[in-house]
Protein backbone atom coordinates (compact mmCIF):
# COMPACT_ATOMS: atom_id res chain seq x y z
CA UNK A 1 0.00 0.00 0.00
CA UNK A 2 3.01 2.24 0.73
CA UNK A 3 4.32 1.89 -2.49
CA UNK A 4 1.39 2.54 -4.38
CA UNK A 5 0.51 5.74 -2.64
CA UNK A 6 4.88 6.74 -3.67
CA UNK A 7 3.48 5.53 -7.04
CA UNK A 8 0.50 7.74 -6.83
CA UNK A 9 2.66 10.73 -5.23
CA UNK A 10 5.65 10.67 -8.02
CA UNK A 11 3.16 10.41 -11.16
CA UNK A 12 1.44 13.05 -9.19
CA UNK A 13 4.55 15.48 -9.30
CA UNK A 14 5.33 14.48 -13.37
CA UNK A 15 2.22 15.45 -14.39
CA UNK A 16 2.50 18.49 -12.40
CA UNK A 17 5.40 19.53 -13.84
CA UNK A 18 4.44 18.51 -17.17
CA UNK A 19 1.57 21.13 -16.91
CA UNK A 20 3.60 23.85 -15.54
CA UNK A 21 6.11 23.19 -18.22
CA UNK A 22 3.58 23.66 -20.90
CA UNK A 23 2.17 26.33 -19.65
CA UNK A 24 5.78 28.00 -18.91
CA UNK A 25 6.83 27.46 -22.56
CA UNK A 26 4.49 26.85 -25.70
CA UNK A 27 7.27 24.79 -27.27
CA UNK A 28 4.92 22.90 -29.41
CA UNK A 29 6.01 24.67 -32.70
CA UNK A 30 9.47 25.41 -33.64
CA UNK A 31 10.28 29.17 -33.10
CA UNK A 32 12.61 30.51 -36.25
CA UNK A 33 13.77 33.61 -34.14
CA UNK A 34 17.33 31.76 -35.00
CA UNK A 35 16.57 30.20 -38.36
CA UNK A 36 16.21 34.24 -39.86
CA UNK A 37 19.28 34.90 -37.84
CA UNK A 38 21.27 32.01 -39.03
CA UNK A 39 19.73 32.67 -42.59
CA UNK A 40 20.58 36.53 -42.82
CA UNK A 41 24.34 35.39 -42.16
CA UNK A 42 24.52 33.91 -45.42
CA UNK A 43 25.46 36.51 -48.15
CA UNK A 44 22.73 38.05 -50.20
CA UNK A 45 20.12 36.74 -47.83
CA UNK A 46 17.65 38.98 -46.34
CA UNK A 47 14.92 38.79 -43.75
CA UNK A 48 11.90 39.26 -46.66
CA UNK A 49 13.45 35.88 -48.12
CA UNK A 50 13.55 33.75 -45.23
CA UNK A 51 9.74 35.04 -44.38
CA UNK A 52 8.77 33.75 -48.39
CA UNK A 53 10.52 30.06 -47.28
CA UNK A 54 9.60 29.85 -43.63
CA UNK A 55 6.03 28.10 -44.21
CA UNK A 56 7.68 25.13 -46.53
CA UNK A 57 10.29 24.56 -43.86
CA UNK A 58 7.83 24.43 -41.01
CA UNK A 59 7.05 20.74 -42.64
CA UNK A 60 10.58 19.93 -41.29
CA UNK A 61 9.04 20.90 -38.19
CA UNK A 62 5.35 19.87 -38.24
CA UNK A 63 4.21 15.94 -39.51
CA UNK A 64 0.46 17.44 -40.40
CA UNK A 65 2.71 20.01 -42.29
CA UNK A 66 4.78 17.57 -44.00
CA UNK A 67 2.31 15.25 -45.05
CA UNK A 68 0.70 18.04 -46.34
CA UNK A 69 3.66 18.74 -48.18
CA UNK A 70 4.22 15.21 -49.48
CA UNK A 71 0.77 14.73 -50.49
CA UNK A 72 0.57 17.58 -52.93
CA UNK A 73 3.37 18.00 -55.96
CA UNK A 74 3.08 21.61 -56.27
CA UNK A 75 4.31 21.85 -52.54
CA UNK A 76 7.01 19.04 -52.59
CA UNK A 77 8.54 20.22 -55.84
CA UNK A 78 9.31 23.84 -54.39
CA UNK A 79 10.06 22.38 -51.03
CA UNK A 80 13.02 20.61 -52.88
CA UNK A 81 13.81 23.96 -54.90
CA UNK A 82 13.76 25.47 -51.71
CA UNK A 83 16.48 22.86 -50.39
CA UNK A 84 18.83 23.43 -53.55
CA UNK A 85 20.23 26.29 -51.97
CA UNK A 86 23.27 26.24 -49.29
CA UNK A 87 21.29 29.30 -47.53
CA UNK A 88 18.51 26.89 -46.18
CA UNK A 89 21.39 24.08 -45.59
CA UNK A 90 22.82 26.52 -43.38
CA UNK A 91 19.37 27.51 -41.47
CA UNK A 92 18.75 23.68 -41.11
CA UNK A 93 22.11 22.28 -40.07
CA UNK A 94 22.44 25.03 -37.56
CA UNK A 95 18.86 24.53 -36.22
CA UNK A 96 19.30 21.18 -36.23
CA UNK A 97 21.34 21.59 -33.18
CA UNK A 98 19.59 23.54 -30.97
CA UNK A 99 17.68 22.08 -28.08
CA UNK A 100 14.51 24.09 -29.16
CA UNK A 101 14.54 21.97 -32.44
CA UNK A 102 15.17 19.54 -30.51
CA UNK A 103 11.94 19.94 -27.79
CA UNK A 104 9.91 20.58 -31.33
CA UNK A 105 11.14 16.96 -32.52
CA UNK A 106 10.83 15.09 -29.39
CA UNK A 107 7.24 16.48 -28.82
CA UNK A 108 6.22 16.08 -31.86
CA UNK A 109 7.07 12.20 -32.55
CA UNK A 110 5.21 11.57 -28.68
CA UNK A 111 1.76 13.24 -30.16
CA UNK A 112 0.12 10.37 -30.82
CA UNK A 113 -3.01 12.87 -32.11
CA UNK A 114 -0.87 15.21 -34.49
CA UNK A 115 0.61 12.14 -35.85
CA UNK A 116 -2.85 10.06 -36.54
CA UNK A 117 -4.11 12.89 -38.54
CA UNK A 118 -1.19 13.50 -40.20
CA UNK A 119 -1.49 10.15 -41.67
CA UNK A 120 -4.90 10.66 -42.73
CA UNK A 121 -3.44 14.07 -44.16
CA UNK A 122 -0.80 11.64 -46.09
CA UNK A 123 -3.66 9.57 -47.60
CA UNK A 124 -5.88 12.11 -48.60
CA UNK A 125 -7.07 10.81 -52.33
CA UNK A 126 -6.93 14.16 -53.28
CA UNK A 127 -3.23 14.15 -53.01
CA UNK A 128 -3.00 11.20 -55.39
CA UNK A 129 -4.95 12.97 -57.87
CA UNK A 130 -2.71 15.64 -58.25
CA UNK A 131 0.03 13.30 -58.34
CA UNK A 132 -1.52 11.89 -61.33
CA UNK A 133 -2.03 15.26 -63.20
CA UNK A 134 1.61 16.77 -61.25
CA UNK A 135 3.16 16.56 -64.90
CA UNK A 136 0.78 19.29 -66.72
CA UNK A 137 1.19 21.31 -63.52
CA UNK A 138 3.27 24.23 -64.65
CA UNK A 139 3.59 24.98 -61.04
CA UNK A 140 5.23 21.85 -60.72
CA UNK A 141 7.76 22.12 -64.07
CA UNK A 142 8.67 26.27 -62.73
CA UNK A 143 10.20 24.79 -59.48
CA UNK A 144 11.51 21.86 -61.69
CA UNK A 145 13.28 24.12 -63.84
CA UNK A 146 14.34 26.70 -61.10
CA UNK A 147 17.37 23.79 -60.51
CA UNK A 148 18.75 25.18 -63.36
CA UNK A 149 19.39 28.44 -62.29
CA UNK A 150 23.41 28.86 -62.38
CA UNK A 151 22.84 31.80 -59.31
CA UNK A 152 22.41 28.37 -57.00
CA UNK A 153 25.24 26.75 -58.32
CA UNK A 154 27.58 29.55 -57.96
CA UNK A 155 26.04 29.79 -54.18
CA UNK A 156 26.71 26.29 -53.59
CA UNK A 157 30.52 26.83 -54.80
CA UNK A 158 30.86 30.08 -52.41
CA UNK A 159 29.28 28.22 -49.38
CA UNK A 160 31.87 24.71 -49.74
CA UNK A 161 34.87 27.25 -49.74
CA UNK A 162 33.11 29.03 -46.40
CA UNK A 163 34.35 27.62 -43.16
CA UNK A 164 31.01 29.05 -41.46
CA UNK A 165 29.30 26.40 -43.43
CA UNK A 166 30.69 23.66 -41.55
CA UNK A 167 30.17 25.40 -38.50
CA UNK A 168 27.12 23.03 -36.76
CA UNK A 169 30.28 19.75 -37.23
CA UNK A 170 32.55 21.96 -35.99
CA UNK A 171 31.74 24.49 -32.96
CA UNK A 172 31.01 21.04 -31.18
CA UNK A 173 35.16 20.66 -31.53
CA UNK A 174 36.47 24.00 -31.18
CA UNK A 175 34.01 25.52 -28.87
CA UNK A 176 33.30 24.47 -25.21
CA UNK A 177 30.21 27.35 -25.24
CA UNK A 178 28.67 24.97 -27.32
CA UNK A 179 28.04 22.48 -25.03
CA UNK A 180 26.33 24.73 -22.00
CA UNK A 181 23.28 24.98 -23.46
CA UNK A 182 22.61 21.69 -24.83
CA UNK A 183 23.93 20.21 -21.37
CA UNK A 184 21.11 22.30 -19.68
CA UNK A 185 18.71 21.17 -21.83
CA UNK A 186 19.29 17.32 -21.59
CA UNK A 187 19.16 17.71 -17.45
CA UNK A 188 16.23 20.18 -17.51
CA UNK A 189 12.93 18.58 -16.04
CA UNK A 190 10.67 19.88 -18.91
CA UNK A 191 12.86 18.07 -21.78
CA UNK A 192 11.58 15.00 -20.33
CA UNK A 193 8.08 15.59 -18.89
CA UNK A 194 6.17 16.79 -21.62
CA UNK A 195 7.05 13.87 -24.14
CA UNK A 196 6.31 11.93 -21.48
CA UNK A 197 3.07 13.25 -20.89
CA UNK A 198 2.21 13.07 -24.38
CA UNK A 199 2.78 9.49 -24.65
CA UNK A 200 0.36 8.69 -21.69
CA UNK A 201 -2.61 10.81 -23.38
CA UNK A 202 -4.50 9.39 -25.15
CA UNK A 203 -5.47 11.07 -28.51
CA UNK A 204 -8.71 13.16 -28.88
CA UNK A 205 -11.11 10.63 -31.55
CA UNK A 206 -13.24 12.93 -31.91
CA UNK A 207 -10.66 15.59 -32.66
CA UNK A 208 -9.09 13.24 -35.71
CA UNK A 209 -12.44 12.46 -36.87
CA UNK A 210 -13.72 15.71 -37.48
CA UNK A 211 -10.11 16.76 -39.19
CA UNK A 212 -10.55 18.61 -42.17
CA UNK A 213 -8.54 16.94 -44.97
CA UNK A 214 -7.95 20.04 -47.56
Amino acid sequence: MRKMKKFAMAMTAVVAMSMSAMAADDAGEHKFEKAKAYYTECKHASAEEFEQIKPYLKAFTDAEVMAETMNDPEKFFKLMDILNDPRTMHVMANCSMEPVMWDTWARGLTNYEKLTIASLKAMNPVGMFKWMMAPINANVWKSMLAHLDYNKYVRWGEAMLNPKFYRPMTDMLTSLEWYEPRLKWFVRAETYTVPLKNMVTLPSLEKIYNTRIN
